[in-house]
C-alpha cells in the first residue's frame, strides 16, 4: 500500500490525489492517506474511486504512546484495524508533516519513506532570517526520509547536501475535468461569461490567511471588470459578501474552477500556483503572511521576470489596479508558464509505484530508472 501523510491545505491534498489518479495507469496498488479532520470528506470524495482509504491524522497520532513511542495496547477494535491496515504500507509519502519520526512508529520497519515538498531551499545571503529558517526546516525534514522528491518549476541549478536521495520533479497537478461552460452553469453564469476568481485556499483555522477579513472586505468594495466568484474553503466563513458576488460550491477538482476563470486573486500558495500554470491563467498573489508564502511570491515573480504586480496594501483601490495590470499581462504569464514542465504527477506516480516492489536495502537500485523518467534528472 502507498500511504500519504498530508498537512492542512488544498495544495497538499491535490498532490496526493493527482498521484493516486496517475498510479492507476500503472497498477491497482491500494492507497491511503492520513489527514486532519476538516480535510477528510474532501479526500474521501476524491480517492475512494481509486481504492483509497482516509484516516484522521489526529486519531492516528493518538495511537502512539507518548512516553514509550510504541503503539498502545488498549486500542479499540476499529482502531486496531486501522493500525493493521497501515502496517501493510510499503511506501510512505509525507507532504509535509515536520514531526514525521513519531509517525513512523505506525508503519513497518521495511518502509521506504519519501518526502514531498516544493520551492527554493538554497539558503543565500539575500534571505531574511525567517526565510533561511524555513528553508532549513524543509531540508531538516527531508533528511529524515529515504528520498526527497523536490518539486521545482525549472531545472534546479544545484543539489542540496542532505543525507537522503534527492530527486527534483516537476509540479504535481490534476487535470481539468469540466470545461468552462459546465463550470459557468454551476455558477449561474452564461457559458462564455468571464469571471475573476477570489481564492483563499482551504481556509482551515490553523492555516488561515492572516489578512483574510481585510481581503474579503476589499473584494466587497471592488469594482471589477468581470463578475466576482469566491471559491469555497473547507471551513465555513460567514463573511457577508455584497449581493452580486457569487459564492462557488466546493469544487472537488478545484482546477476546473481555475480553468474557467479569467484571472485568480489568491493568498500565496503552491496549489493555486500549480493550477494557474497548468491552465495558463494570470495569478495575482496577495502579500505573504509568513516565510513559506513569501517564497511562493518569489516563485511566481521569477516566472514573470520580476514583473509581478505588487499589492502594497490590501484594499479595493490597490486590488483594482493590480487586477487590471495582470489582465493586460496575459501574454507574459503564458510565456512564463510555458517554461514549466507539468508532468510531475505522472513522474511521482511511476516512481512510488516502482518503489512498492522494493526492499529497504535494495531501493537504491531503482533510483537510476526513476531519474531516467524525470525531465529534471
Amino acid at each position: 500500500m502507498i500511504t500519504g501523510i498530508l498537512n492542512a491545505g488544498f495544495g497538499h491534498a491535490v498532490r496526493f490525489i493527482a498521484t493516486a489518479e496517475n498510479i492507476r495507469k500503472y497498477g491497482h496498488v491500494p492507497v491511503a492517506c492520513l489527514v486532519k479532520g476538516s480535510m477528510r470528506q474532501f479526500m474521501q470524495a476524491n480517492i475512494s474511486q481509486y481504492n483509497g482509504s482516509v484516516y484522521n491524522l489526529h486519531d492516528c497520532k493518538a495511537y502512539i504512546n507518548r512516553k514509550t513511542g510504541k503503539i498502545k495496547k488498549n486500542l479499540k477494535i476499529k482502531d486496531q484495524k486501522i493500525v493493521k491496515k497501515l502496517g501493510t504500507t510499503s511506501v510512505l509519502l509525507n507532504d509535509f508533516i515536520t514531526n514525521i519520526n513519531k509517525m513512523k512508529k505506525l508503519f513497518p520497519g521495511s518502509l521506504i519513506t519519501c518526502c514531498l515538498y516544493h520551492g527554493d531551499i538554497n539558503i543565500t545571503g539575500h534571505d531574511s532570517a525567517r526565510i533561511a529558517a524555513f528553508k532549513n526546516l524543509v531540508r531538516k525534514t527531508a533528511s529524515h526520509h529515504d528520498i526527497f522528491f523536490h518539486i521545482n518549476l525549472k531545472q534546479p541549478q544545484y543539489s542540496p547536501s542532505i543525507p537522503c536521495t534527492y530527486i527534483p520533479i516537476p509540479i504535481v497537478a490534476r487535470q481539468v475535468r469540466k470545461d468552462k461552460a459546465a463550470v459557468n452553469r454551476l455558477l449561474g453564469l452564461k457559458p462564455d461569461d468571464p469571471f475573476i476568481l477570489i481564492h483563499a485556499g482551504a481556509a482551515v483555522s490553523e492555516n488561515i490567511y492572516a489578512q483574510l477579513n481585510a481581503f474579503y472586505q476589499a473584494v466587497n468594495e471592488l469594482k471589477a471588470p468581470y463578475p466576482i466568484v469566491i471559491s469555497s474553503g473547507l471551513e465555513n466563513n460567514p463573511f457577508p459578501f455584497r449581493p452580486g458576488i457569487i459564492k462557488a460550491p466546493l469544487f472537488y477538482n478545484g482546477i476546473d474552477l481555475v480553468n474557467a476563470s479569467e484571472l485568480v486573486v489568491s493568498k500565496p500558495g503552491m496549489g493555486i500556483l500549480q493550477d494557474c500554470i497548468v491552465t495558463k491563467k494570470p495569478l495575482l498573489f496577495l502579500p505573504g503572511d509568513f516565510a513559506e508564502r513569501d517564497l511562493k511570491i518569489r516563485l511566481l515573480d521569477d516566472l514573470l521576470s520580476g514583473r509581478l504586480p505588487v499589492v502594497e496594501k490590501i484594499n479595493a483601490h490597490h486590488l483594482k489596479g493590480c487586477i487590471e495590470s495582470c489582465i493586460s499581462m496575459g501574454s507574459l504569464y503564458r510565456e512564463g508558464y510555458s517554461q514549466v514542465p507539468v508532468n510531475g504527477a505522472d513522474v511521482l506516480a511511476r516512481a512510488v509505484h516502482l518503489l512498492t516492489g522494493a526492499a529497504k536495502n535494495t531501493f537504491q537500485d531503482l533510483i537510476p530508472a526513476i531519474k531516467e523518467m524525470n525531465p529534471f534528472c
